[in-house]
């Protein structure tokens, strides 16, 4: 109890009082910083709650959910449209690299999700946000960057906004592709019994290949063109965490091979700064934009044999099970469940 000596607090009372608030304030702060974390937001529930608020018309063959919107515009005709915002700070550092490489980076981006539903880009629309006091010389790099790839693919840039603001510099690319007869692969379609395939190499993007990595679509216009896939996505995420979006929207499962797993130089050299297995930088870095498609095992060993990939590394890293769920098959065939881990947009 805290007692007072002719109307002065005790300097032992002070010490105890001073030390009772100090405790009182970091209780008060935990307590929020608990409520904080309960309504941080969260990118994929987010998601999920605008899904089913939204209703689709009969013209959306596929609405959210997807590397790409689906809209039917007749005859048979189906537009793809996809849309990514690149923010200073989080997807680039204009410390390490310039304009051009980042405007290059934005359509990549996009381009790669259109690769991933197996059909042609064709046109974009880009907006952006430079904060105040932007040179102009900085735009005519950055659309330097743009103009370079989107020539190369063949894209047109048809239009967009331009702003400026207090914050970082932002870019958003909003692509339209096209079928071109060809049906897009969603990433609904895997079933059990499927293998599971992926291009190049993974993990360790952060010491290079999260900017200059070149979309997979010539691969994703020829898988879909001359074999059967069941489903298929881009590597943005991490392996895991976009496995993960096929088979929740599958409805099933699967078990990853952990000696089949086709690990980068960059996954082994940041595992040796970070202290972390190659392995769990090939699982969840992201960002390294290859191809993750589903086959059956007949038109797997096809796609593994064939010549249409002028020498690109293609690997057999696993099957889908009907129990939902992932697991990890080790090198002696023990079985272990992992849970999906990448990057989180917020």
């Amino acid at each position: 109890m805290v007692t007072f000596a002719v109307g002065r607090l005790k300097i032992e009372d002070c010490r105890l009082f001073s030390c009772l608030f100090v405790c009182f304030l970091l209780c008060q702060f935990r307590i929020f910083e608990r409520i904080s974390v309960l309504f941080q937001m969260d990118e994929f529930p987010l998601i999920k709650w605008i899904r089913n608020r939204k209703k689709k018309s009969n013209a959306v063959v596929c609405g959210i959910g997807d590397d790409c919107a689906v809209i039917n515009t007749g005859k048979n005709t189906l537009c793809l449209i996809t849309t990514d915002m690149l923010v200073e700070g989080t997807h680039f550092d204009l410390n390490k690299y310039n304009a051009s490489e980042v405007g290059r980076k934005a359509i990549a981006c996009s381009i790669s999700d259109i690769a991933s539903m197996g059909c042609k880009p064709s046109v974009a629309v880009i907006s952006l946000c430079f904060p105040h006091g932007t040179k102009n010389s900085f735009a005519k790099r950055l659309y330097a960057g743009i103009w370079e790839i989107a020539d190369k693919y063949d894209i047109d840039i048809v239009g967009g906004d331009i702003i400026s603001g207090e914050g970082p510099f932002c870019i958003n690319v909003t692509l339209l592709g096209k079928n071109e007869g060809l049906m897009p692969v969603y990433r609904s379609g895997a079933k059990a019994g499927d293998k599971i395939l992926v291009t190049g190499r993974l993990g360790g993007s952060l010491l290079g290949k999260h900017m200059f990595f070149e979309p997979r679509l010539d691969e994703g216009i020829a898988l879909n063109k001359n074999f059967t896939v069941h489903a298929m996505i881009d590597i943005s995420d991490g392996l895991t965490a976009d496995l993960n979006h096929i088979l929740e929207e599958s409805g099933v499962g699967a078990v990853l091979f952990e000696d089949k797993i086709p690990v980068s130089d960059d996954a082994l050299k940041i595992s040796k700064k970070t202290g972390k297995t190659p392995i769990h930088h090939a699982f969840s870095d992201g960002e390294d934009y290859e191809l993750l498609a589903v086959l059956s095992k007949t038109q797997a060993e096809k796609v593994l044999t064939s010549d249409l990939f002028h020498g690109l590394e293609i690997s057999c890293i696993g099957e889908i099970v009907e129990d939902k769920g992932l697991w990890l098959r080790d090198g002696k065939g023990k079985l272990r469940r992992i849970r999906p881990k990448g990057y989180k947009h917020c």
